[in-house]
């Protein structure tokens, strides 16, 4: 590809001048390329709401409640013993990328599934099932449940699963949803809630549009839209939308973001692309018709 862009930071300070369209290629960009697999490695275990489900014996979400059964099992103060049993259980090798973290005190455990696991699988879910399987698995070795109360443990981690295809209340989850909830091919990185976006990005609004973008355009990559001249289309978008290329987005924000209206946000956007004479005027119609040069 021939087109060059200048890539600002969030801050509208130049990072790098000409760089090669192709660069932000999600098949070539080696940091796009960890974000994708940390996305379907990265799972969070709610040991917090493990723990709450086996005292009082409302598992699988909903109204759920079976008396008699609850587990007083101390889940979030053995959140480190558990952390170690369950990297254990996941890892493929010593040393491999498998990462185990404590969070909030015990309350949450971050998962990341190792690459192994990953490359192993069809589908991105490894992370998923394999976090969970092997929560299960530490939880019934450190409290030595027996095989009477294993199924409580399993209900309390996986929810409903496999009685539904989901996982409805469960206390694992992914930023990726279950293949089967995805409206088409293709969609699951395109279908990262926003919410989600904003947590990551701590809410910052140029990092989580640059994350939005990424996610986007690599499903439109997965989607089949990014093939021929549909591949320097998709990558524009993402270039100047996502990763503020030519200090497009914080110029536009800037301009707009007090008093500004999706109308005055058309209308910066439009001024620009006549001024880099990406558009032109019709003949015989300056005043009201653009068209592409």
């Amino acid at each position: 590809m021939s087109d060059k862009i200048d890539l600002y930071s969030d801050r509208g300070v130049l990072i790098k001048s000409d760089v090669d369209l192709s660069a932000v290629s999600p098949l070539k960009n080696a940091a796009m390329q960890r974000l994708i697999a940390l996305t379907k490695r990265t799972v969070a275990v709610n040991l917090a709401g493990i723990e709450g489900a086996l005292k009082t014996g409302k598992v699988a979400g909903g109204r759920r409640q079976i008396k008699g059964r609850e587990l007083n099992y101390d889940v979030v103060a053995n959140a480190n013993a558990l952390a170690d049993k369950i990297k254990s259980l996941l890892q493929v090798a010593a040393g491999d990328d498998t990462s185990v973290r404590v969070l909030g005190g015990g309350k949450q455990l971050l998962v990341q599934c190792p690459t192994a696991r990953v490359n192993a699988a069809s589908e991105f879910v490894v992370g998923l099932t394999g976090a969970a399987a092997c929560t299960v698995e530490a939880i019934i070795q450190q409290f030595k449940t027996n095989m009477i109360d294993a199924p409580m443990v399993h209900a309390a981690v996986w929810g409903e699963y496999p009685q539904t295809v989901g996982m409805a209340g469960g206390n694992v989850a992914s930023v990726l949803n279950i293949p089967q909830n995805d409206e088409g091919l293709g969609f699951a990185l395109r279908n990262v809630m926003a919410n989600h976006l904003a947590a990551i990005t701590k809410r910052n609004a140029m990092n989580a549009a640059a994350l939005a973008s990424i996610y986007e355009q690599i499903g439109e990559f997965e989607m089949g839209n990014a093939f021929g001249i549909f591949e320097r289309h998709q990558l524009l978008g993402m270039a100047y939308q996502g990763l503020n290329a030519d200090n497009m987005v914080y110029q536009t924000v800037k301009a707009n973001g007090k008093t500004g209206t999706i109308g005055t946000v058309v209308q910066s956007i439009v001024g620009r692309a006549l001024e880099d004479k990406v558009i032109k005027a019709a003949a015989g119609q300056e005043s009201s018709t653009a068209t592409t040069s």
